[in-house]
Parts: C-alpha cells; structure tokens; sequence
C-alpha cells in the first residue's frame, strides 16, 4: 500500500499575503486578523498556536474558501484543500469505508477505485478491517481516524494534477481525551511524513 504523493516543484502550498479580516462596520467593526503574511511549503508541517478568540480558526476558513478576507491576497497551489473540524462529522447511516469514499464520490472518482483507495487510507490510520463499521460502533478516536482518512482523500485526490495536497485542521483532537490526543497527534505525524502532504494545524494546546 502506497498513499505518498510526489514531491511538487512549486514553492508553496498556500500564501497569505496582508490578510485583513473584520466582522461588522463602522464602529462596531471587530478586527480578527490584521496583516498576516505566512507561506506554507508542498509537505510543511505548520502549527498556528493560539488562545482562544485570537482568529486561528477564521483565517483556516479563509484559507478554505469558507470565508473572503477584507483585504489581502490568499494564493493556493492546489484546486481541493482538505477541512477537518474539532468534530469528525461522518455521516451516521454509512460504513467508515463509505465515509471515506464520500469525498472521492464528490470528486468523480469510479467506484473500484473508490474502494480501493478507502481501504488504503484506513490502512494508513491504522483501522485496517473496520471499513464496515459504523460511526456508532467505533470510539471516539476511531471516528477522528476515518475523518482523517477521509481528509487526506480529498487532499490527495485535489493534488492529481500536480500540485500540492493541503490538509487544514481546526483542533480536531480537542474533543479527546488526553491519552487519545497525545497518541492521534503522534499518528497524524506518521501520516503526514509518509504522505507528503502540507498541513496547516490550528491548535490552543501548547503541547
């Protein structure tokens, strides 16, 4: 099982350039980010470190496309960045494999393919041979694993045309308890070093 995409020529995944972002005018306009700059590299791993409030989490959603700045530019070198949350977000009524799937499916991707390529990200995660599970029948961390297998689905399948897969994460281990973040924080960097994919991690935990 292979899931390492190639190494891209470009210099960087994303670039943020003098991104302002305000909420409301006039006086009562609340600025959450003033002239950000940041590049993240194809296969960097980055970590935006901060107390709640602080506007982590309105520049990933910049960063998304959920969301457009006031001012400034944001440069992405690949079609598809991949969003995971603080919750994992499955679909109740499908099996972990199909959860997975679901962002291929999106993509347009055949259905044996589909299969193919869930079942090696879940091999990836460490939940080889629970593809058929439901979300209700796996714990809490389980549940984390297969949004993240399902993550790097749509990063990896944004990146077939070359460019760099891009990952943002929005805390998604602080749900967790301690011992399961601290393990799923080591496996994340497993799975970021055998994949080469660009993560940008918003996190409040100094740790």
């Amino acid at each position: 099982m292979t899931a390492t995409l190639e190494t891209s020529a470009m210099t960087t995944a994303v670039r943020l350039s003098g991104v302002h972002k305000s909420f409301g005018a006039g006086r009562s306009a609340v600025s959450a980010l003033e002239g950000v700059d940041l590049s993240v590299a194809p296969g960097e791993f980055v970590c935006l470190l901060g107390a709640s409030g602080c506007g982590k989490t309105t520049l990933l959603n910049l960063v998304a496309g959920l969301d457009r700045p006031t001012a400034g530019d944001i440069t992405l070198s690949t079609s598809r960045p991949a969003v995971m949350f603080q919750e994992a977000a499955l679909m109740p009524w499908l099996t972990a494999a199909r959860n997975v799937e679901l962002a291929l499916r999106f993509a347009g991707v055949r259905r044996s393919e589909r299969r193919e390529r869930a079942s090696e990200l879940l091999e990836l995660v460490r939940l080889a041979g629970l593809g058929d599970k439901r979300p209700h029948e796996l714990s809490g961390g389980m549940r984390q694993r297969v949004a993240l297998a399902r993550a790097l689905a749509s990063a990896v399948q944004g990146a077939q045309d070359g460019s760099p897969a891009l990952l943002l994460m929005d805390e998604p281990f602080s749900a967790l308890d301690a011992i399961t973040r601290d393990v799923l924080q080591g496996e994340l960097l497993r799975v970021w070093r055998s994949t080469n994919t660009a993560v940008l991690f918003v996190t409040h935990d100094v740790r």
